[in-house]
């Protein structure tokens, strides 16, 4: 890593604001589009009545010159609107499975607050003199957990503590409304696979539930696992929801 790391590449977790970190509130136009995109998610085509929407998108970062262009669909999935997802072995769910997800629009991802959080994201990330002079691939994810009826949860995949085989991974809340749970738990690496009770107060680095839209987290994948809990339908009548922009980073050097 840099002469130089971030707290995010030396302790394996850090948390930000973006509202503050911007200088805005829910009011901002950008936010406001970006917002309402969720509104527009498909269910997720491999969890069905799983309570997750979902949409997918591939970029490609240069960190010689901070620039960063969106990525092609192969010919088949963009005449199906879709995008492919990829994991190797990291996701217990999806075992070396392609995924198609559906594609995240041209409008949404030419949206400056989004094309911002990249640029910051990018910002936090540190890499060898190696990975330094490759092109990053960024996939950038927007998921919805959506519940409807009392009594049930909406899940996250996996459901458990997890790392993801991509070297930093960044998770921003659009939202939150109506939901209860979704709490965070990051634990050290030796717990993946397991469930957070199985997690002793001495190996819990952190355990926190992001409630104000553009609240932020990151993980540096090797150093930590992590988990994010189902969420449930909150009081009022009118679904739940709990509404974020993932973003995942990885040098093209590896592989993609």
């Amino acid at each position: 890593m840099s002469a130089n790391p971030s707290t995010l590449s030396r302790q394996g977790w850090d948390r930000w604001n973006l509202g503050t970190e911007f200088g805005i509130d829910d009011s901002d136009g950008d936010y406001q589009s970006l917002r309402a995109a969720y509104g527009d998610l498909p269910e997720d085509p491999y969890a069905l009545g799983s309570g997750r929407y979902r949409r997918y998108a591939r970029g490609v970062f240069l960190p010689w010159s901070k620039e960063f262009f969106w990525m092609p669909a192969t010919e088949s999935q963009a005449r199906e609107g879709m995008n492919g997802y990829y994991q190797g072995d990291n996701n217990p769910e999806y075992v070396n499975v392609t995924r198609n997800l559906p594609a995240i629009s041209d409008e949404v991802c030419n949206n400056k607050l989004l094309l911002d959080i990249i640029q910051f994201d990018f910002s936090q990330t540190r890499w060898s003199e190696d990975d330094a002079v490759w092109p990053l691939y960024v996939g950038v994810h927007l998921i919805k957990l959506h519940i409807e009826e009392e009594g049930r949860e909406a899940v996250s995949s996996p459901n458990e503590l997890h790392q993801d085989g991509e070297p930093y991974v960044f998770a921003h809340l659009i939202y939150r409304d109506n939901a209860e749970g979704g709490a965070n738990l990051i634990a050290t690496p030796e717990y993946r696979g397991k469930q957070p009770e199985d997690v002793p107060p001495a190996d819990r680095l952190a355990d926190f539930q992001m409630e104000q839209s553009l609240e932020a987290y990151a993980i540096t994948d090797h150093l930590v696992s992590h988990y994010v809990g189902p969420i449930r339908k909150g009081a009022a009548d009118r679904p739940g929801e709990r509404a974020i922009l993932l973003a995942d980073w990885v040098p093209m050097r590896h592989r993609i």
